[in-house]
């Protein structure tokens, strides 16, 4: 891993200031991008498999998950990576996957203004993968039996799909408190039986 993991980070300092790189990440393994020189940058990932792959922006300090996601097949995202994380992209499939990744230098975070934002945990507690839309943010497939953290500004709905249509599975308010986990298959079926939808 340590190999793999050098090779990113002196393939991306040699390509200048558009930084790409076609990353091929073996049956059950990860691979880490860490880009030090950069306070904070925008990675791209472009899942090129017919493989659903995990992401993760991690703590280098004290290894905690700070956000991820799942990224299904050919799906394509842009995740934010501070300079005290480093992005891992894990592959749990038997098989190789290819991810293309571009990195762009972003200028520093905006501050967030106490409870403009809930940092809380959206869980797949099934069996499935489950494929939700989070407009202007990311389009997150939650792997099964998975937690992904997420950073969501207050008045920012989270969608599901059914039947071809998307409908609303909450909208992130003042009740949410910071770290509290959501039973995604749970609220769902919650929603469903709301909505009037069948399965």
């Amino acid at each position: 891993m340590k190999n793999n993991i050098l090779l990113i980070v002196l393939l991306f300092s040699t390509i200048g200031f558009s930084q790409k790189a076609a990353l091929t990440i073996p049956a059950n393994q990860s691979v880490e991008v860490d880009y030090p020189g950069y306070n904070f940058y925008t990675a791209t990932l472009n899942n090129q498999s017919k493989q659903s792959i995990n992401v993760a922006v991690i703590d280098k300090l004290n290894d905690t998950q700070v956000r991820g996601f799942g990224l299904g097949p050919k799906g394509k995202e842009n995740v934010m990576v501070e300079k005290a994380n480093k992005l891992v992209i894990q592959n749990q499939s038997n098989s190789d996957v290819k991810v293309l990744v571009s990195i762009e230098e972003s200028g520093p975070m905006p501050e967030m203004p106490d409870k403009e934002y809930i940092s809380f945990t959206l869980r797949n507690t099934s069996m499935k993968s489950i494929p939700l839309l989070i407009p202007s943010v990311m389009n997150p497939n939650l792997s099964p039996n998975s937690r992904s953290g997420v950073d969501l500004k207050i008045g920012q709905e989270i969608y599901f799909k059914q039947g071809g249509k998307k409908y609303v599975l909450l909208k992130v308010d003042n009740t949410m408190e910071d770290g509290q986990e959501i039973d995604v298959p749970e609220l769902i079926k919650e929603r469903k039986q709301e909505l009037g939808l069948k399965d």
